[in-house]
């Protein structure tokens, strides 16, 4: 079982996704995986815009795809609780992923509203 650990430190972040360049009027978190041995299983980096939840970076291993819900789930979860609606999202390598959960591809980015992607995919 992995459990999902948040990072809202901004040093942490920056220190995670050195490369990024962060906003400083938005608000950024990420979760980080811990398997049950203590082992680390990657991190995904979001933020919120007011009404708008931007998944921008989710660092794991590619082929688990309940890895990369897991990250998606917790960060939709955490910018619905801060009233985003809307979420958004341009990693074309989990468009799997994305898919299933139900976000719609338009103009290469993939989008929905937040409380439809996080309902079970039997309730759609």
């Amino acid at each position: 079982m992995i459990c999902y650990k948040p990072i809202f430190d901004i040093k942490k972040l920056k220190e995670l996704y050195p490369r990024y360049c962060f906003n400083e009027k938005l608000i950024y978190g990420g979760y980080y995986g811990v398997e049950e041995d203590g082992t680390k299983a990657g991190n995904c980096l979001f933020s919120i815009d007011g009404y708008n939840c931007y998944i921008i970076s989710i660092d794991c291993d590619r082929a688990d795809k309940l890895l990369i819900e897991g990250y998606i789930r917790a960060s939709l979860n955490f910018c619905a609780n801060r009233n985003a609606y809307i979420a958004y999202c341009e990693i074309e390598e989990i468009s799997d992923v994305l898919s299933m959960l139900g976000f719609e591809k338009k103009n290469n980015i993939y989008s929905g509203d937040i409380p439809t992607l996080l309902k079970g995919s039997c309730c759609k």
